[in-house]
């Protein structure tokens, strides 16, 4: 397991407003523009981003991988609860944890050479 958060995406209502925020008063910088995603640099080797999609929880947390399958066997193992098993994407190979307050945290191992 790596040592993330090392991807996060807060989700909101009001684009503007909150890319504002983030870059006005937090100093970010925008790396990625688009009217329903904002992906800002990375300062510390956590990445944050901000999407206008509803259907998910208000904030992402996602953790980098070297082996998605590998991590996925060993979170069953544990008896994590496991709300989707390693499925390929576009970004890379991801599956997805519930945490003890039951939050969803996303496991992904990107792909090669990234």
């Amino acid at each position: 397991m790596s040592t993330g958060p090392n991807f996060i995406i807060v989700h909101t209502r009001d684009m503007a407003g909150t890319q504002q925020f983030y870059t006005d008063t937090l100093g970010y910088t925008v790396e990625v523009d688009s009217p329903n995603f904002v992906q800002f640099k990375s300062t510390n080797g956590t990445t944050l981003a901000l999407s206008t999609d509803e259907g998910s929880e208000p904030v992402e947390l996602w953790w980098f991988v070297d082996d998605a399958d590998a991590t996925h066997q060993t979170m069953r193992s544990k008896g994590i609860e496991i709300i989707s098993t390693p499925r390929d994407e576009p970004f890379g190979r991801a599956f997805a944890i519930k945490d003890p307050a039951g939050n969803t945290v996303n496991l992904l191992q990107l792909p090669a050479g990234q």
